[in-house]
């Protein structure tokens, strides 16, 4: 298990290194960051001076070394990039302190999100017992219809119907968690709810329906174990390993699938940082936001896959 977790780090090292490489190309194609933070009757020794500040004046190799320089352990490349990830063009402060502060607001979003989500989870599992019974037909079109709801569609809808209409809710924005911060929670987790919902009922009454055809089910039955534990004591155990993957995907997918929800309610979470940051192409926030959800996502598969040995013990890694 040690050399498993010791040879996934180092392939996640060598991915994180390439999205970076082509992170830095990218970002460098999308234009020069000095045009938005000089005024329009900026001279052109201001421009030039603003470009020197922000080491934009160096040639694309040598910036190349100093942004690797940056992100790798010790800044081996020592350089005038400001730091691990450098400062923010815009806002003049560290790039990855500024991440780390935006990151919890993701998290606890995406929290709740996942946490009401999880219901989904029984709900394919009452809808599996009877296969195409009306129960099982209801939930398949509501999940259907759910998942294919765009996610900003229903985000403007939420905001005009319980915010605009009846004023219920405010409309954007986070206070932090307090008497009155939950109430900027309730329309973006919603917003996020359906669709995980949905996914992990589909799933689990997919993978529990194709669990009770199998052999050992009715091996289960005929020796007289009640319905409830060959479906929750062998059933649903065989069925958690397809669930568990499902579900790692969604919490690292909340890290990419929150940025329009954020956005529209302009909750202060990594994903609007980001689309700020793109627009104002703000490379040291860019390079720090997506440095930290790569690492984000690459821990979830990580951990899914440990607890595949957990659920299945005849899963060894060596």
């Amino acid at each position: 298990m040690r050399n498993y977790i010791i040879r996934r780090a180092g392939h996640s090292v060598f991915i994180v290194l390439g999205l970076m490489a082509l992170l830095f190309f990218a970002t460098n194609v999308l234009g020069d960051p000095v045009d938005l933070l000089v005024d329009e009757d900026a001279t052109d020794e201001q421009i030039d001076a603003l470009r020197e500040e922000l080491g934009l004046s160096r040639s694309l190799h040598i910036r190349f070394a100093e942004f690797f320089g940056g992100i790798l352990p010790g800044n081996v490349f020592k350089g005038d990039f400001g730091g691990e990830f450098g400062r923010s063009y815009q806002l003049d402060i560290d790039a990855r302190g500024l991440v780390l502060q935006r990151l919890p607001n993701t998290a606890l979003l995406g929290g709740v999100a996942f946490s009401i989500g999880l219901l989904g989870i029984p709900i394919g599992m009452v809808a599996a017992r009877r296969p195409r019974g009306l129960l099982d037909r209801i939930v398949n079109v509501m999940s259907f219809a759910a998942i294919s709801i765009p996610s900003f569609w229903l985000a403007l809808m939420l905001i005009l119907i319980v915010s605009v209409q009846f004023g219920l809710l405010p409309t954007s924005g986070f206070i932090g968690l307090g008497p009155e911060g939950w109430k900027y929670m309730i329309l973006p987790a919603l917003t996020l709810t359906p669709t995980v919902m949905a996914r992990n009922a589909q799933i689990t009454r997919a993978v529990m329906i194709d669990e009770m055809g199998k052999q050992y089910v009715a091996t289960a039955r005929a020796k007289g174990l009640t319905e409830r534990t060959v479906l929750y004591g062998h059933v649903l155990k065989n069925a958690s390993i397809t669930i568990v993957t499902v579900m790692g995907a969604e919490v690292a997918g909340f890290m990419n699938g929150a940025t329009i929800t954020e956005t529209i309610f302009g909750w202060p979470g990594l994903g609007k940082l980001t689309v700020d940051a793109i627009s104002n192409r703000d490379l040291p926030v860019i390079t720090a936001a997506l440095f930290t959800v790569a690492l984000i996502v690459m821990f979830c598969n990580l951990v899914v896959d440990l607890l595949y040995t957990w659920l299945d013990p005849r899963i060894v890694y060596k």
